[in-house]
């Protein structure tokens, strides 16, 4: 199999895949203590995209923080995640959009803010400008981005001090397989430091980053959501083609069931999160 082509989307969109994300969102709302970042002003009528919606668990939560009559639209390239939309609150809707072509004439200055998350595997070769640029066409003069992302590249293990396991462990050597394979993609994270000044350079003000620290008590829910997308690209894309570096679908499941006897044994995987935010 060739590396993960540009624009192919690694895991699935099914049941299991929509759990994992509302699992995601619990634990990176948790570890950030926020779902807008405090900078970020929101009027009493504002409009606030969110692309990469998934299953729209960002929408929902958000509109019960906010006044009823701030409106929020979810984007996604599918609505195969999608509740049914009479079951949305009244101020949210989600709608398809494919955020890696040019934005719709009809989006472009209609928001307040718009919020990106964890969509770095899409992002090649540490160029995020053409979807940055994106994002900053959907904004009204003077609205916000905020860009999340956890640095899957160089996530590492940790173990609690009770756990006897010894290192390297094969969580552990998986990581260096991890990461050839991010690279054989294109899949590169150096970006995040950088995205502020690549905000800047294209006309944004005010860009800053934010570097929550994890908390340890989430390690284990992290584990289980990066354990989960690591599944799930097992089925979509190993099965089918198995690959090089990562092997067949049968492979990488047999290894997933020794990382969480591992797990069991004490060990969890540590990510740094970078939340970009940044002003039009």
């Amino acid at each position: 199999m060739a590396p993960i082509q540009e624009g192919q989307y690694m895991i699935q969109t099914n049941s299991q895949s929509s759990a994992r994300l509302n699992l995601q969102h619990y634990w990176v709302e948790e570890t950030l203590g926020y779902l807008l970042h405090p900078l970020i002003a929101v009027p009493e009528d504002a409009r606030i995209a969110d692309i990469a919606t998934g299953t729209g668990i960002w929408p929902i939560s958000l509109s019960r923080r906010v006044p009823s009559t701030v409106q929020i639209d979810g984007f996604d390239i599918t609505d195969d995640q999608f509740p049914p939309s009479d079951w949305l609150p009244p101020n949210v809707s989600l709608r398809i959009l494919d955020i890696l072509k040019r934005v719709p004439e009809e989006l472009k200055g209609q928001y307040d803010v718009v919020c990106i998350r964890y969509f770095g595997v899409l992002i090649r070769n540490n160029d995020p400008e053409f979807v940055l640029r994106n994002l900053v066409d959907m904004l009204k003069p003077g609205g916000y981005i905020q860009w999340v992302e956890s640095d899957v590249y160089n996530q590492s293990v940790v173990k609690s001090v009770y756990s006897t396991l010894l290192s390297p462990t094969a969580l552990e050597r998986y990581l260096e397989v991890w990461r050839r394979y991010l690279d054989s993609s294109g899949l590169l994270y150096e970006w995040l430091k950088t995205l502020p000044a690549l905000c800047k350079a294209i006309g944004m003000s005010d860009a800053q980053l934010f570097t929550p620290e994890s908390v340890p008590a989430l390690r284990l829910t992290a584990t289980a959501a990066v354990l989960g997308a690591w599944e799930e690209l097992s089925y979509k894309i190993l099965d089918g083609s198995p690959d090089e570096i990562l092997g067949s679908g049968t492979q990488l499941r047999e290894k997933l069931a020794a990382f969480w006897r591992e797990v069991a044994a004490g060990a969890a995987l540590d990510l740094q999160f970078y939340v970009t935010v940044a002003r039009k």
